[in-house]
């Protein structure tokens, strides 16, 4: 077979072959063949560029009347007929508008030529062509063109990821805590430098491994578990493991683990910060009990820190209940249990008509979700437990949960109990465990407000506006201050139900106002509560907010929905107040 059809005015029976005709088509079809496999389109031209072939789909490169495809076609005519039309551009991959036609034809014919030559353009559509050009020893050349768009994005998505890779590397590195991330086969795909100097290991040594080879063997196995647990749930997991960082004994460190991405693509993202420091990081215990004998002169010294208290346990399991109950009286924390998503739903209906705060819940496991999902909706702190963590796990990350209560006035000391008025379809949801046996419902005598007032201390008069719409379209009486000074003086004069307090206010900023509003003797009485406003939700404002005394947190930008919730979460009756008012 021939290397390409004769050139017109050859004939090739002068050197063997009998049926020119024949093979022409032949390779015309082979041709046709290779273009439709490559999803390319051929232009073949001879020694003296006319055109011996070009496949079907060239005119959807070089949009020309067919005729022009033609054998015999000069290139020259078809290169002439695509600067007429304003091709050029197409045809060279550059603007030459500023050239002649003759100039550019003849820029366009050398580089037809040139051994190799290859250019890519794009068209008004946003279309990318690579045109290929090759000239053969024996003086026939062919041009191929092909679409390379998809293959451009491609490439465009790749750069846009490498930035938004290196923007993500200089935040972590950035950040004054430990951060490390996983994928989803829990490999590490990111680390910032304090993390590295942390646990004395490079970066390179460190990205593509596991944390098995950067941590003690428990302490990398119980990371893995909870990764795992994030990671199929979505839900953000706390918890505290002793770690030796920076060459220093083991102590205990607080890990928040989260997931980021979308599905298919998520990523798993961990934070190392210190479950306390200086004075309070002393009173911690720096090793766990091993065995349970060991549980009470482990916490004896903590006994009364957390005195008032209120944790709610949920389990199904005997032993989870019994040893965890344990460990929380230890603490000092009024504890109670329920056993299902039933129980829970049913205490949590009773511990907010009666105004009983839940400051942390414990829940096995091996409950449904239905139980997370019910914490959830009423915005209780909590955190996840297996049977085999309560004795490393359990004291440490409450310990840290409760750190932030400190400096918050402690509720009542005792919950009044009482089995009388109990709707027979809420008593077995509410029973005392292990002391009392029988139905209860936990019952706090909510003071009276007057009268059912929110203030609201905010300085920018964009958030004025905001909070003025909301809490007219919610239906509350509100006063609006711009300052902590004149917050703390309307707090007393006025005695609202409830505060909305920015924490960037002039002068006196909002956590000032806060623990001067807690220091004063009316509020000794009435107890306001305070609700800390963020722009955003970094966790050491959060802290600050629940250290100055405020009760809860809400971030910036508001809707009426998050307003709402956090109001009645605190006030309860506050609609019937402000009906009565």
């Amino acid at each position: 077979m021939s290397e390409f059809p004769p050139a017109p005015g050859q004939d090739k029976r002068r050197q063997g072959h009998d049926n020119p005709s024949a093979e022409a088509a032949l390779d015309a079809a082979l041709l046709d063949a290779v273009s439709e496999a490559f999803s390319s389109a051929f232009i073949v031209y001879d020694r003296n560029d006319h055109l011996i072939f070009a496949s079907r789909s060239a005119r959807q490169f070089v949009p020309l009347p067919a005729s022009f495809f033609e054998p015999g076609t000069r290139l020259r005519d078809i290169l002439g007929a695509a600067y007429d039309l304003g091709l050029r551009q197409a045809a060279s991959g550059q603007s030459e508008a500023v050239l002649s036609r003759e100039e550019w034809l003849t820029r366009q014919i050398a580089a037809h030529w040139k051994e190799r030559y290859e250019i890519q353009s794009c068209d008004d559509s946003k279309r990318w062509t690579r045109f290929s050009k090759r000239r053969l020893p024996s003086g026939f050349g062919f041009c191929v063109m092909s679409d390379i768009t998809e293959q451009k994005r491609r490439e465009e998505q790749w750069r846009a990821d490498i930035e938004r890779v290196q923007l993500t590397e200089e935040i972590l590195d950035n950040l004054a805590h430990p951060v490390f991330v996983q994928d989803r086969n829990l490999q590490l795909v990111a680390v910032n430098k304090v993390f590295c100097s942390a646990i004395s290991v490079g970066a390179d040594t460190a990205l593509g491994g596991t944390i098995a080879s950067l941590f003690e063997a428990e302490v990398a196995a119980r990371l893995a578990t909870v990764s795992r647990q994030v990671l199929e749930t979505g839900l953000t997991s706390s918890l505290t493991l002793p770690m030796r960082l920076n060459g220093d004994p083991p102590r205990p460190i607080l890990v928040h683990v989260q997931r980021v991405g979308t599905p298919g693509r998520y990523l798993i993202v961990s934070s190392l910060g210190e479950v306390g420091s200086g004075a309070d990081l002393q009173s911690y215990p720096t090793e766990m009990p091993e065995t349970r004998d060991d549980e009470g002169a482990g916490y004896a010294a903590l006994d009364g820190r957390l005195n008032g208290r209120k944790a709610l346990l949920i389990t199904g399991d005997r032993e989870f209940e019994a040893r965890a109950l344990e460990i929380l009286q230890l603490l000092g924390l009024d504890s109670c249990c329920v056993r299902n998503d039933e129980e829970l739903d049913a205490f949590l209906s009773v511990a907010r008509s009666v105004g009983v705060v839940i400051d942390l819940a414990i829940v096995d496991v091996d409950l449904d979700m239905q139980c997370l999902e019910l914490l959830q909706a009423v915005d209780i702190d909590y955190l996840t437990l297996a049977e085999n963590e309560i004795a490393t796990d359990l004291a440490f990350t409450v310990l840290d949960r409760m750190t932030a209560l400190q400096a918050r006035p402690s509720p009542a000391d005792d919950w009044e109990i009482t089995t009388e008025d109990v709707p027979a379809a809420l008593e077995p949801a509410v029973t005392m465990r292990p002391a009392e046996p029988a139905a209860a419902v936990l019952v706090k005598p909510t003071p009276p407000r007057q009268p059912s007032l929110v203030l609201v201390a905010e300085d920018n008069e964009i958030n004025q506006i905001v909070f003025s719409q909301i809490l007219e379209g919610l239906g509350y009486a509100y006063r609006i201050c711009a300052d902590g000074e004149t917050a703390v003086s309307l707090c007393t004069e006025l005695k609202p139900a409830i505060v909305l307090m920015d924490v960037t206010l002039p002068g006196l900023n909002g956590f000032e106002a806060a623990r001067r509003i807690r220091k004063s003797s009316d509020d000794a009485q009435l107890s306001t509560p305070i609700i800390g406003v963020l722009a955003q939700a970094f966790d050491r404002d959060r802290e600050a907010c629940f250290a100055s005394g405020m009760n809860d947190v809400i971030l910036k930008p508001l809707s009426p929905d998050v307003v709402d919730q956090a109001i009645r979460r605190l006030v309860p009756d506050i609609a019937r107040l402000a009906s009565t008012a």
